[in-house]
């Protein structure tokens, strides 16, 4: 059985009694720990319309292509980008409005996704397609393109409110915080439903006392909750 010369058995136990007061001193550092959260709404950037078209409303009085030469004609006085926006949602996948245009025989049903990015635009959109005869109309889903930056802000006014939080505690009993030990943190973002809604529709809402300028009922959307989380672990001096 090989053996460890008696020197370096010494010296590693000389280094481990040099480093056991730097070790406690770490474990015995008081501290304080705050946990914050910072929470904004904001309304989606990115508007998804589900567009169906059924040849069984009109009753064989109009046929499907030509209620989607409507649907694109309005789209177009709208100024609404429609090989950009519009697309065909066809047995499972999505056909470009070029594609769909030339190449795709039409069934007696069709549905669409329009891409919008304004609700004021939708809103116009909406009411045009509707005045054409076309109201299946739904919010598919939303968007918000600029999260990343969301959460940039929102960690910044987080990580200040803990520490605000921290020093205020720390100077009720005379001491003051130091650097972070330690750091965590979570965003929850996109919380809540789109929802499309007619602010006349709901009579007991805020939404119910806002309408166009020509009396018409405002067409809106729910807004998207971001919560960010942050536990911060200060030393006390």
């Amino acid at each position: 059985m090989e053996r460890k010369p008696i020197t370096a058995t010494i010296l590693a136990i000389l280094l481990f009694i040099a480093a056991a007061p730097s070790v406690a001193q770490v474990q015995n550092q008081p501290y304080i720990d705050m946990s914050t959260s910072v929470e904004r709404e904001v309304t989606p950037n990115e508007l998804y319309l589900r567009i169906t078209i059924s040849e069984s409303d009109y009753k064989g009085k109009k046929s499907l292509e030509e209620m989607q030469e409507s649907m694109i004609g309005a789209l177009k006085t709208l100024r609404i980008d429609v090989p950009e926006c519009l697309t065909l949602n066809y047995m499972g996948s999505d056909i470009g409005y070029t594609s769909f245009l030339k190449k795709i025989k039409l069934r007696s049903e069709a549905t669409y996704t329009l891409k919008l990015y304004d609700v004021a635009i939708m809103q116009k959109v909406i009411a045009a397609l509707e005045e054409r005869l076309i109201s299946n109309i739904e919010l598919d889903h939303v968007k918000f393109t600029k999260e990343s930056e969301l959460k940039t802000e929102m960690a910044v006014e987080a990580m200040k409110q803990a520490q605000s939080e921290a020093r205020t505690l720390a100077g009720a009993i005379g001491q003051e915080i130091g650097k972070a030990l330690s750091i965590s943190s979570w965003m929850s973002g996109a919380q809540g439903v789109p929802r499309l809604y007619k602010a006349r529709a709901a009579g007991n809402t805020e939404e119910a006392t806002a309408d166009t300028a020509n009396g018409e009922p405002v067409i809106g959307i729910g807004k998207l909750t971001y919560r960010f989380n942050v536990n911060v672990r200060f030393e006390l001096k």
